[in-house]
């Protein structure tokens, strides 16, 4: 806050550094209390008398009230944050708000660029979203700590009773992992739930003075907390990978998708659920552009979907979606109902769009079904406008086909991966010729 000769004004940017500096605050109490421990004492480290006994329980306790007081101070430090974070969200909102209500007054129109800037109601700032999200990350960091403790004490040592449960140790074993990667690696969480499956979105680089392009990732069926790493670090290998390091990349998982390809995969509502929300996010992150020192680079934003991901991003594009670049990556569909250009109503009347898909991946068999709220809408490798492209080889140079190329097309550095760098970036791509 800054005082001025009329009462207060508030400063949203050093209300963000002041949640960081918060979490930071609570983050470094966690810590030192993690690092209370009470040493081994002996009875007799006094020459067995009975002030020995005494001054090891004096030591213990002294150390538990340290504990207790560090737990209490960074709990309420993050509550700090917390409510720190949610002041400047209101405060920006009253912003916009306001200078809407006088553009109203003064029969001012509304530019492309001014609905941009206004993002949907309640989405906070990025930086005030990772500052909260770490908070998050930390709290249930402890408490999936403490349900996998619960699990191993419910192993009964019988392999076909344990199996199930096993599952759910290693899944539970790779959210920790997860959680404390981001933590330590000071990851930027745009947004974060544990519940069920989990949902995370990750802003992997950063949107600064010289971006020029912004990738969205959508992952598809199977994908949930327990193996978002794998995406985590495609997005990083994308973003490494520009040598004037001009690229960001977003890997979006807003949400449940399907946890298996039947009956769950061929079903439209998890799309249908997800579409909308990938749609509002897309507004959000040109707000964040606009607002950021990326401002006049005119970057452009490519949303990727893979598997059930494309549907995803197809649906989103019957929502407003909006992107300068559509890929679909081994894609289920251009989304359920959307038999043709005109069922499409992107936010950008231009947009480019592409599709991959190897030779040989089973995908290619339930595109083009739409029975009841079953299917994924049109082939987007026969779409009218939409570009296809090569997917080659291996970076070993053995032909990318057959049913694990669904996923491979991933693989760093093969032709497919390259290809979708490309796009990303806006650099030249390999096509499909043709047929005459």
């Amino acid at each position: 806050m800054e005082v001025t000769t009329t009462g207060f004004r508030a400063v949203p940017t050093a209300l963000d550094a002041a949640a960081a500096e918060l979490t930071g605050s609570a983050d470094r109490l966690a810590t030192v209390r993690g690092q209370l421990t009470t040493p081994a004492i002996g009875t007799d480290a006094f020459g067995l008398v009975p002030q020995s006994q005494r001054a090891m329980q004096a030591h213990g306790n002294s150390l538990q009230r340290s504990s207790t007081e560090l737990e209490s101070a960074a709990t309420q430090t993050r509550r700090l944050a917390t409510g720190v974070t949610a002041a400047v969200a209101n405060y920006r909102r009253g912003d916009t708000q306001a200078s809407q209500a006088f553009r109203q007054l003064l029969g001012g129109g509304t530019t492309l660029a001014a609905e941009r800037a206004a993002a949907p109601a309640g989405a906070a700032p990025f930086g005030a979203r990772i500052a909260a999200n770490r908070s998050a990350i930390t709290a249930e960091l402890t408490a999936e700590r403490q349900r996998l403790a619960g699990y191993q004490n419910q192993l009964t040592g019988d392999p076909a009773v344990d199996h199930r449960l096993r599952e759910t140790i290693t899944r539970s074993q790779a959210r920790i992992e997860l959680y404390e990667n981001v933590i330590a690696e000071h990851r930027k969480i745009l947004s974060f739930d544990p519940s069920g499956d989990g949902s995370m979105v990750e802003l992997v680089g950063d949107i600064h003075a010289g971006t020029r392009d912004v990738a969205v990732f959508v992952p598809g069926t199977t994908s949930e907390l327990a193996n978002f790493e794998r995406y985590h670090d495609a997005a990083v290998g994308f973003v490494d990978a520009a040598p004037r390091r001009d690229l960001a990349m977003v890997v979006w998982m807003d949400g449940d998708l399907p946890s298996n390809l039947f009956p769950q995969a061929p079903s439209a509502s998890y799309a249908d659920e997800l579409g909308p929300r990938l749609a509002d996010f897309s507004h959000q992150l040109r707000a964040e552009i606009a607002g950021s020192a990326a401002a006049g680079n005119d970057v452009q934003v490519t949303f990727a979907g893979h598997s059930y991901g494309g549907a995803v991003v197809g649906t989103a594009e019957q929502h407003g979606l909006d992107a300068n670049r559509i890929l679909h990556i081994e894609s289920a569909g251009m989304g359920h109902r959307v038999d043709g250009p005109e069922d499409l109503r992107p936010a950008q009347p231009d947009v480019q769009r592409y599709s991959m898909t190897a030779p040989g991946d089973p995908i290619a068999w339930v595109r083009d079904i739409n029975i009841g709220n079953w299917g994924h809408g049109a082939d987007p490798d026969e779409f009218p406008g939409v570009v296809r492209l090569e997917t080659g080889n291996y970076a070993d140079g053995r032909p990318l086909e057959g049913t694990s190329a669904h996923s491979d097309v991933l693989t760093y550095h093969s032709d497919a991966w390259w290809n979708i760098y490309q796009v990303f970036t806006g650099g030249p791509l390999v096509t499909v010729p043709s047929v005459p």
